[in-house]
């Protein structure tokens, strides 16, 4: 994972990093359907990241590339 997303304090504003109970229904879902957290963590930033723009250029395929990360 990029050194970017390991810090969560760009999400802590985000009810379900901020909110412990929303994070625990988050971690549960994510278990139960075989999505690691850190997946969906990446893909939240990604898109916050590019939220300013109009186009948002590549994102596609760096959610491909985050996706492929699911085995």
């Amino acid at each position: 994972m990029d050194e970017d997303f390991a810090d969560h304090a760009f999400l802590n504003d985000l009810p379900l990093w901020a909110d412990e109970d929303a994070r625990k229904i988050l971690e549960a879902v994510c278990l139960k359907n075989k999505v690691p957290i850190e997946v969906i963590t990446e893909l939240v930033m990604v898109q916050r990241e590019r939220q300013h723009q109009e186009r948002a250029r590549g994102i596609n395929l760096r959610f491909e590339e985050i996706l492929g990360a699911i085995e």
